[in-house]
């Protein structure tokens, strides 16, 4: 299984999203407030974007665990304090 990180991200209230192709398909990786706050410096007042470019690499490894261990339902993977 192939899995390529597009480096195309969106960040809301919630959560961030970023995309990954999956055998010719798009995979929404969606990683809640609390998986960054897991990682967020908490003497720095950092947002969502920040704390996520930060540890990109890191939420890209997860994502391709949970891909590679079918953890895709409809499209969507999602990345919680769990995964951390």
């Amino acid at each position: 299984m192939d899995v390529d990180f597009t480096g195309e991200y969106l960040v809301n209230d919630q959560d961030v999203t970023f995309y990954a192709i999956v055998n010719n398909q798009t995979v929404a990786c969606i990683v809640s407030t609390t998986a960054l706050d897991e990682l967020a410096d908490p003497d720095d007042e950092m947002d969502a974007e920040s704390v996520f470019l930060d540890h990109q690499y890191k939420f890209e490894e997860i994502a391709e665990g949970l891909i590679l261990n079918h953890k895709v339902v409809d499209g969507e993977l999602h990345i919680n304090r769990g995964e951390m």
